[in-house]
């Protein structure tokens, strides 16, 4: 099958999103299917288009970003000549799959689109500009596509965007093969000094939602052999790097920003805990704890939708109330005092993402979408 994964931004941008597509493309291909990712040519120097990992990766021309949103230029005139069997859209950013959706309904082509997360933008304007975007734009683009699907049933429950619209649950994925319980960490302790020490780890970008600053607020109040290692890159590095200098915990505070996407199991296993603060609904699932769990950590993560729903509460980890700091404190504290229970959290965690979130098996189901959608074309 020839299959068109169309993302706003790819390789070599960074994000959930861009991981989500690459790892479904990776697979793809083991599976024997000829994959085709159109994304945008948001910089000058990017080629236009290239192989990669197996795959193709085309970029169609934008007129620039905005609000971290590409402006396509030729988006519909690139899928007409990458043609292709069916066309599976990733939205937000929005743009791309509302240009991405009218070319396809044009076309009666067979198409499917992932709805990642709500629109959030934390500013008076932002949040002006997504209203108008939800009341308008959004609803020709899930209008245009042949079926929605959304990661967890509690984020479409609770998305006003999505009520009343016929969804297909599909959770996203995670390489069972790179992340893994027998990985070692050892290393990563010994070079970051870490040996004796209990070590919390988070993952994601450095930006405002993720909670960030409440984990280091946190910290601060853990008892003193406990060390954080902070693994991502973002906007908010810095700010977040003073504000661990204020606390005192800088010092108790690893930021690694250049861990390449083979040593991140590594440095995953080098901590006894997981956690993960982001507390607005950017966050639709959790890619992050769902790596953790294929790598056997439990985990503590914020009861918001969607991210909720990737863990089985109390038995590969905790839910913390979001943005309750002494919530998020006693939940940590819970699990670091206790070793046993973290022990048998971190077995049921491999087993709960071998059952779930196994890339293998979440590309077959959306194979069996596929195939649906051009059936019926």
């Amino acid at each position: 099958m020839r299959i068109v994964q169309v993302a706003p931004f790819f390789h070599p941008h960074e994000g959930g999103v861009e991981s989500h597509v690459r790892a479904l493309s990776r697979e793809m291909v083991r599976q024997g299917h000829e994959v085709t990712v159109v994304t945008a040519r948001h910089r000058p120097d990017l080629p236009a288009e290239e192989p990669f990992e197996g795959y193709r990766i085309v970029r169609a021309p934008c007129l620039g970003v905005w609000f971290n949103t590409p402006i396509p230029r030729e988006l519909d005139a690139t899928l007409r000549r990458v043609g292709g069997d069916v066309a599976h859209l990733h939205f937000p950013p929005p743009l791309t799959a509302y240009v991405g959706a009218r070319s396809v309904r044009r076309r009666h082509f067979p198409s499917c689109l992932t709805y990642h997360c709500d629109l959030y933008l934390a500013t008076p304007i932002g949040s002006a500009i997504t209203g108008i975007y939800r009341r308008t734009l959004l609803p020709a683009t899930l209008d245009g596509v042949g079926r929605i699907i959304v990661h967890t049933e509690s984020y479409a429950r609770t998305s006003r965007a999505l009520r009343g619209r016929r969804v297909e649950v599909i959770p996203s994925s995670v390489d069972l093969t790179r992340f893994r319980p027998d990985v070692s960490g050892e290393d990563i302790r010994r070079r970051l000094g870490l040996e004796g020490r209990r070590v919390l780890a988070f993952t994601g970008r450095l930006v405002p939602h993720k909670g960030l600053d409440a984990l280091l607020r946190v910290l601060a109040k853990l008892p003193p052999d406990v060390s954080l290692i902070v693994i991502g890159r973002g906007p908010d590095r810095e700010h977040l790097q003073a504000l661990a200098t204020r606390l005192g915990v800088a010092p108790r505070t690893h930021f690694c920003s250049s861990v390449d996407d083979d040593e991140l199991p590594r440095y995953l296993r080098a901590a006894d805990l997981f956690v993960f603060p982001s507390h607005n609904r950017l966050e639709g699932f959790g890619l992050a704890v769902a790596e953790a769990l294929a790598s056997g950590l439990p985990v503590v993560v914020a009861d918001m939708p969607g991210v909720r729903e990737v863990i089985q509460p109390g038995v590969e980890g905790l839910l913390a109330e979001p943005m309750i700091e002494s919530d998020l404190e006693a939940k940590i504290m819970e699990l670091l005092e206790d070793p046993e229970r973290r022990r048998r959290m971190g077995i049921a965690a491999r087993l709960r993402a071998e059952e779930r979130f196994d890339v293998a098996r979440i590309v077959e189901r959306l194979v069996s979408v596929y195939r649906a959608l051009i059936a019926a074309d």
